[in-house]
């Protein structure tokens, strides 16, 4: 069953499924100037985020405005929209990267699923005049999952800790340490009984609701911490030691093809950090910072959802 990311207005409209610095400085590519964001050469104009929001604040109505500004959540709607805009950019690129498509009846055919583009973009930062683009992207999300799913595997050593900012000092210390460093030191942890492990295979196909963790989205000789969606309070923290995306898997296309639709889509938006890391976003500080881990953008840096940071070569001396 498809099925497109959708919100409700009086709560925040920014639940939406996906390494900024500041629009200061210079250089070739796209004006910095107007821009809510840059992505690679593509700019999201400033004026197109406003213009979106006051279509949204009008679309849904006084009250569900009231509500917004009673939360002080216009700023959060905000974001959404430009994260969304960020995400749709990157998957533009990668789409003609791969060379995936989708054609205007597929895009027709979902939109009829979800009762039309009326009734399907209620509660949304999209109208039914632009809802076939948000429709569009869903389905390029699927492709792209669909493609890479049965291809993704990482090895990686991991460890854990009980706090967030734990997680962030963890993984200053492991990519500080070097390759060589950071694998002694999960040893060490391994060894005292710790929930830890070296040399973990991890193969997106044979674990689908886990292709889209953020260790599928960077490559290896990264750290990444996140929270682990198995036990309450804790973080993973890992280094990614090898990444294929040339693995292959033993299980069977039917199956993959049997997937939830909403499964593939999230290995395929995860696939965006790695391009995103390639082509490189730059966020207008007004709508806060890049989460590279969430895909989105938060209101500062201590509101994101985990940490990212290569190895070092060597280490710090």
């Amino acid at each position: 069953m498809r099925r497109v990311l959708r919100t409700r207005p009086g709560v925040v409209l920014a639940a939406a499924a996906l390494a900024l610095g500041l629009l200061a400085g210079c250089g070739t590519g796209p004006s910095q100037v107007g821009a809510a964001a840059i992505v690679g050469d593509r700019a999201v104009p400033l004026d197109q985020v406003q213009q979106q929001l006051n279509t949204v604040l009008s679309k849904e109505g006084p009250e569900a405005k009231a509500q917004l500004k009673a939360g002080n959540q216009l700023d959060d709607v905000s974001r959404q929209i430009v994260s969304l805009e960020v995400q749709h950019e990157l998957l533009t690129i990668m789409a003609q990267r791969e060379r995936l498509s989708v054609d205007a009846q597929q895009v027709t055919s979902l939109i009829d699923e979800l009762g039309g583009a009326e009734a399907a973009s209620g509660g949304t930062i999209y109208t039914a005049g632009n809802f076939r683009e948000r429709a569009r992207d869903q389905l390029l999300a699927v492709e792209l999952g669909r493609k890479y799913l049965p291809r993704l595997a990482v090895t990686v050593d991991y460890t854990t800790t009980g706090t967030r900012t734990a997680a962030q000092q963890r993984v200053a210390q492991l990519a500080a340490a070097g390759a060589a460093g950071a694998r002694e030191q999960i040893r060490r942890d391994v060894e005292r009984g710790g929930a830890a492990a070296l040399d973990q295979r991890i193969v997106a196909a044979q674990n689908p609701s886990f292709a889209s963790a953020p260790i599928f989205g960077v490559q290896e000789g990264t750290v990444v911490a996140f929270p682990s969606d198995q036990q309450a309070g804790s973080w993973l923290v890992m280094v990614v030691t090898s990444r294929s995306a040339t693995a292959g898997s033993s299980q069977p296309a039917d199956e993959i093809e049997g997937l939830d639709e909403s499964l593939l889509a999230a290995a395929g938006l995860r696939q965006l950090a790695v391009t995103a890391e390639r082509a490189g976003v730059r966020l207008n500080p007004r709508y806060g910072v890049w989460d590279r881990v969430s895909l989105q953008a938060v209101p500062s840096a201590n509101e994101t959802t985990g940490f990212i940071e290569p190895l070092r070569e060597a280490p710090a001396a």
